[in-house]
């Protein structure tokens, strides 16, 4: 294999672009790992549910892991969006909402007016065919100024030489580099079988009615390099590098991101829960906190402090304050009872004087993450009264889908959203 180029795969679905690929995101991975190639990118359709999975088999090989989506937008142009650091994942994360949103469940829809801004950071690949309009790569030179390559797969189908060429053509034209891809839909050939009946379910036919609009082969896969390097022309498998350098995002890099309105003027997390839970302490006890409550309260907010959990707490507080002065009913449960700091905050009703409290039973020093469980009204009006709350604090507007009941972790709003149900619109506000 001494003549094999190094290569970085830009363009690849797993089974997480549904009935579209027959490929586990950890097969993907492993296979090219196996493969030798320096990188590899995971650009599930208009979804970022795979890269999870992708992040852990990663971890694992020697090989970097690309974070991006696929998109078609209305009037056909195909894009591939790469996230090279923390901020371009976040616009990349927020497009894909926004064009969820904008159809019906299962599907999406996105057009040039929600690209105008050119999504600040990402990289574009637009995946060029025969049939590719020079005004589309114009668009995209413009729109992704800097941040956009031309990029074909070659299949062995016919069209290889014209596609390749258009692919040339249009990427001088507009000075947009070309790059190699495969537009990839399974790790090995063999998945071909199933990859054809995925795609048929999709479209509601039996295989044999759709044989015509199948791929003609099984190059779909991923592929040798020394394959590659007899296929593409050596430029363009070294630019797939060069744009895996500009890449160096990972998911170890987040992290939860509380709203920082939350903290009162002149404080500090730290010491506006301090503030809160003595005012809620003056509350439950206006005679003056228990001694066995007041060392409660100091061990949690110890433990809490070494932990960084404060935001956290300050989150909860407010969704459960904003329930209350509603009228909305809402009742912190399970092992937040445990807790001193919950009862003064008012999240839960548990008296600490009457009940001997395991605040580890809550958090403890090996805690990733706390969680508080918050049963919350499910009336029509607790409903808009949410949707409005969190549509003016956390700037998203929200669709609720009803539910029979509501369990929130309260991490942030937008986890809130998701374990209600909700589904994000694009707001004015």
């Amino acid at each position: 294999m001494n003549d094999a180029a190094d290569y970085a795969e830009l363009h690849c679905l797993s089974n997480f672009s549904f009935l579209r690929a027959a490929s586990h995101p950890e097969e993907l991975v492993g296979r090219a790992a196996a493969l030798g190639y320096r990188a590899i990118a995971l650009t599930d359709e208009c979804s970022l549910a795979g890269v999870v999975r992708a992040h852990a088999a990663a971890r694992t090989q020697d090989i970097q892991l690309i974070i991006g989506s696929e998109f078609h937008l209305d009037d056909g142009l195909h894009l591939v969006l790469l996230a090279p650091d923390r901020r371009a994942y976040g616009r990349l994360s927020a497009l894909i909402s926004l064009a969820r949103s904008q159809a019906k469940k299962g599907a999406y829809r996105l057009s040039r007016e929600d690209l105008q801004d050119g999504l600040p950071g990402c990289l574009a690949l637009m995946v060029v065919e025969p049939t590719t309009s020079p005004e589309a790569a114009s668009w995209v030179a413009e729109t992704f100024i800097g941040r956009a390559w031309v990029t074909c797969a070659l299949r062995h189908d016919g069209h290889d030489r014209e596609r390749l060429a258009h692919c040339q053509a249009l990427g001088r034209r507009y000075r947009l580099p070309a790059v190699a891809s495969g537009g990839v839909t399974m790790h090995r050939r063999g998945r071909r079988a199933l990859r054809d009946t995925l795609q048929a379910i999709r479209q509601g036919s039996p295989v044999r009615r759709i044989s015509g609009e199948l791929s003609s082969n099984g190059e779909g896969h991923l592929r040798p390099r020394h394959t590659l390097t007899r296929l593409y022309p050596a430029e363009m498998l070294a630019e797939s590098l060069r744009i895996a350098r500009h890449c160096h995002f990972s998911l170890d890099e987040l992290r939860y991101e509380y709203p920082e309105e939350l903290i009162g003027e002149g404080h500090t997390p730290t010491s506006w829960l301090r503030e809160l839970v003595e005012q809620g302490g003056r509350e439950r006890w206006p005679e003056g906190m228990p001694e066995r409550v007041r060392q409660a309260v100091e061990h949690e907010l110890a433990l809490i402090h070494e932990l960084a959990y404060e935001p956290y707490f300050l989150t909860v507080h407010d969704i459960v304050a904003f329930a209350r002065s509603r009228g909305i009913l809402c009742q912190g449960r399970g092992s937040a009872a445990n807790s001193a700091v919950c009862y003064c905050l008012g999240i839960t009703s548990v008296d600490p004087v009457r009940s001997s409290l395991l605040f580890e039973r809550f958090i403890s020093g090996n805690d990733a993450n706390p969680r508080i469980l918050t049963s919350i009204s499910n009336t029509t009006a607790a409903k808009r009264s949410f949707s409005t709350f969190i549509k003016n604090t956390a700037a998203i507007g929200l669709l609720w889908r009803p539910l029979s009941s509501a369990t929130a972790p309260a991490a942030h709003y937008g986890m809130l959203a998701r374990r209600w149900g909700w589904k994000p619109i694009r707001s004015n506000g």
